[in-house]
């Protein structure tokens, strides 16, 4: 590369975005990257490479849901990788849905960058070029030919490029503009469709599928019938311990399985039983068994345990101690940072040869996370139907002084777990709806349980729930940990 000065000239006249049915690419770039970013998208283009970026989108689109579809759709994400991009908070949203939708991702880096340790973790499964290699590009389409034939068959498209196509571009000039058009968050929410109620359901339940949501608030009143689960293995952890093993211990219950993980933590075994449970939207209640016993993590994730993850701390809460801060549950994150974390967790512990074999950590599902919850009680919270006991088991708006509070505090349920009943709201992985009904049409949404510090008594119980986009953040959204089989890996 030579040192020429970046000019505006250098820029060519974008072309129009991919919007067909055959195989194409979702680029992921920041506006300060886009000179060189542009004149490689246009040898792609030349090359008969279906590309899909921010160009050529109708005015009146919603951007949201239309990048969304367009990375869901996508046979390969290609991130281009700098400081610039790092900064970002719309490339590292696309980057984390990208990654709960398990997408391929190629990273091509145009210049050296440092990397959070949690999307370092995320993209290191994938393929990364450097283009400082002189091969650079002609790998770039290798790679993109290999995706493309790998998910449609058959040779699609002979890329004939050359490195000299690129206009050279001295990296270290920037562009003095800003991105024009900013991300616009969705300002309609989108109803969930009602199931059918012709669906069979089958007592083992697939697992846990990925989505979008939308606007905050309960999505359905406060239930007080018991909820299922599904089957699941699993194991999961919190912040506080370095050791990793599995212990017991003898409790009034009989004996209590703890594994403990040296990155996150504690986690308790929740035995296999089953649970009755209201099917929103389907107007029905059903019975699930729990064939298999699973982990569920003992508190809340901290901003401790999402710091060390992740290099970050989005948190934003008034601590009523610096001695305690640290074990603050995190806040402020999306649906996709919880799946984002996950996934750096997964293989921060792959790697360290601490997650058991075949397994990996994720977010629980909703009806996991309302067995597990309830206990095996069937009264609106696992304590009983008393909302004045909330005060002894939960932080919410009568004792919570408008702030959240650090885990573990509070009395556990009959299984072990803490802060269950307000603090902060739990995502969840799936819903009722896409667990018991098998309805993949609702992954605009993402549900959060448990109330919050904010919320009253009447909505921190064991069945209530809301919904959120997968990109709200507020500061009473937090998450908690399962450790499950893969999916398709039998149980041993």
């Amino acid at each position: 590369m030579t040192d020429l000065p970046l000019q505006r000239d250098d820029i060519p006249e974008p072309f129009e975005s991919y919007t067909g049915q055959d195989p194409y690419i979702f680029v992921s770039y920041a506006r300060l990257d886009k000179a060189f970013v542009y004149n490689t998208l246009q040898v792609l283009h030349d090359a008969k490479v279906n590309v899909w970026y921010d160009e050529g989108i109708p005015p009146s689109t919603e951007w949201v849901e239309e990048i969304a579809q367009a990375i869901k759709k996508s046979s390969l994400f290609v991130l281009f990788m700098s400081p610039q991009a790092v900064s970002s908070r719309f490339v590292r949203n696309e980057i984390s849905y990208a990654v709960s939708l398990d997408k391929n991702i190629l990273t091509i880096y145009l210049e050296d960058t440092l990397l959070p340790e949690g999307l370092s973790l995320n993209l290191q499964p994938f393929q990364s070029l450097d283009v400082n290699d002189p091969d650079w590009l002609q790998k770039a389409c290798l790679a993109i030919q290999t995706q493309i034939n790998e998910e449609v068959g058959g040779n699609l498209v002979e890329f004939k490029t050359d490195i000299a196509d690129i206009p050279s571009i001295d990296l270290g000039e920037q562009l003095s503009s800003h991105w024009e058009r900013a991300i616009r968050t969705q300002g309609t929410r989108h109803g969930l469709k009602i199931p059918k109620k012709t669906k069979v359901f089958d007592d083992t339940l697939p697992p846990p599928s990925t989505g979008i949501e939308e606007d905050e608030g309960i999505l359905a009143k406060p239930n007080l019938e018991p909820s299922p689960d599904r089957t699941t293995a699993g194991k999961t952890r919190h912040p506080w311990t370095v050791k990793v093993e599995v212990s017991e211990d003898k409790t009034s219950t009989g004996v209590q399985k703890v594994f403990e993980d040296p990155y996150a933590g504690s986690f308790m075994w929740i035995p296999p039983g089953e649970i009755s449970i209201w099917v929103p939207y389907a107007e029905e209640q059903r019975v699930v068994r729990v064939t298999q016993g699973f982990w569920m993590a003992k508190y809340p994730v901290t901003q401790e345990v999402y710091q060390s993850i992740m290099g970050q701390n989005p948190s934003s809460a008034e601590s009523p101690s610096e001695a305690l801060e640290e074990h603050l549950p995190v806040n402020n994150v999306s649906w996709l940072d919880a799946v984002s974390f996950c996934k750096a967790l997964t293989t921060l512990s792959r790697n360290n040869h601490t997650l058991p074999q075949n397994s990996e950590y994720r977010l629980p599902s909703e009806v996991e996370w309302e067995y597990a919850c309830r206990a095996g009680t069937t009264s609106c919270y696992y304590f009983g139907d008393d909302p004045n006991e909330l005060l002894m088991h939960g932080w919410f708006k009568s004792n919570s002084q408008k702030r959240i509070h650090p885990v573990g505090m509070k009395a556990p349920n009959p299984w072990g777990l803490h802060d269950l009943y307000g603090n902060v709201r739990e995502w969840v992985g799936n819903s009722f709806v896409n667990t018991l009904l098998n309805d993949s049409d609702q992954d605009e949404f993402r549900i959060s349980r448990g109330g919050g510090y904010m919320k009253t008594a009447s909505e921190c119980k064991s069945a209530s729930r809301s919904t959120n986009s997968l990109h709200h953040r507020f500061r009473n959204l937090g998450f908690r940990l399962a450790l499950a089989q893969l999916p398709g890996v039998p149980n041993k």
